[in-house]
């Protein structure tokens, strides 16, 4: 079976163009266009300067919402010439609700202009080798190293997204075996790790596998940016502090790592604790300027409330 000539999503993907905003704190904001999207990701197409690892937000314009959609944090996939693959790490409650009801509504055939939106489902073959793929965790995994040998660039909306419904969860056998892959594999079986466990993002039972590959590469920045996106992924959050909050519970969790008798896994669990820190008390200090920039304002706007007269 070509897996080329299939385009799968771990959830349903409607065909769009949306206006987008693009940013990233190490370049200027790009815009673009987006050509699909789906609760977990979109496709974009801009000439913004796209890197695989790469963190950004995104405002995405749909017609007839007041004001655009919010991405707190999309992270590059893929990327060929100037389009993009991204997945969704890092959304806040009330955004997902928000994404939740423009695909309901676009899936439904809702669409401002009347027109019938079209989305891509797993054919009923890939429904029954889903089904054998679940039961033999080891299988699951040679077939995926074969698709992603195949097409790295789409593995992850492809082969990947359809291990992801065969296996919805990182269990401890799957983990131990992706560890043991990285154990006596090279690059190529490394980086499909990687990949696949960008679909399990905050389990911690992929701890065992990000950090075999942190003690096997623990120079290759890549990969090790690639395991911080992956411990960094937090999903939906809520609340103010949602964000600090959950990057409070990723840091704690990586705290059994200080007494890895890896030289390299310690060492990298004291450097990304220290930066959870920093970025939890950038976050805390965002929110709480935001909040008392709300204040002053509606302070201005009351009723009697003074205002200096211009000179």
């Amino acid at each position: 079976m070509d897996m080329k000539m299939e385009d799968q999503r771990a959830t349903p993907r409607c065909q769009v163009q949306f206006r987008t905003t693009v940013s990233d704190p190490t370049q200027p904001d790009g815009t673009g266009l987006l050509l699909d999207l789906s609760r977990g990701g979109c496709r974009l197409e801009s000439p913004f300067l796209f890197l695989p690892g790469l963190s950004l937000e995104l405002q995405i314009y749909v017609p007839g919402l007041e004001w655009p959609l919010m991405i707190d944090g999309a992270d590059v996939q893929w990327v060929s010439e100037q389009t993009a693959g991204l997945a969704f790490v890092r959304i806040r409650e009330a955004e997902q609700q928000r994404l939740d009801e423009v695909l309901t509504a676009r899936l439904a055939g809702k669409s401002e202009d009347g027109d019938t939106e079209q989305f891509e489902a797993a054919p009923f073959e890939f429904q029954e080798l889903e089904q054998v793929l679940s039961k033999d965790p080891q299988l699951a995994i040679n077939k995926g190293l074969s698709w992603f040998a195949q097409d790295r660039e789409q593995f992850q909306f492809r082969g990947g997204s359809l291990l992801n419904r065969a296996l919805p969860n990182c269990s401890p056998e799957f983990a131990a075996a992706l560890a043991d892959l990285v154990k006596a594999g090279g690059d190529m079986e490394t980086d499909f790790s990687l990949a696949l466990l960008q679909n399990y993002p905050g389990e911690t039972s992929t701890y065992i596998v990000l950090k075999e590959i942190v003690s096997r590469f623990p120079h290759d920045d890549r990969k090790i940016s690639g395991v911080r996106i992956s411990i960094d992924s937090t999903g939906v959050v809520s609340g103010a502090f949602g964000l600090a909050d959950a990057w409070q519970v990723k840091q704690e969790s990586l705290r059994p790592w200080l007494i890895d008798e890896r030289q390299a896994v310690k060492a990298f669990a004291e450097q990304h604790i220290a930066e959870l820190d920093r970025m939890i008390a950038a976050e805390r200090h965002r929110v709480e300027a935001e909040r008392a920039m709300r204040n002053r304002s509606n302070d201005d706007t009351e009723p009697g409330a003074y205002r200096a007269k211009p000179f």
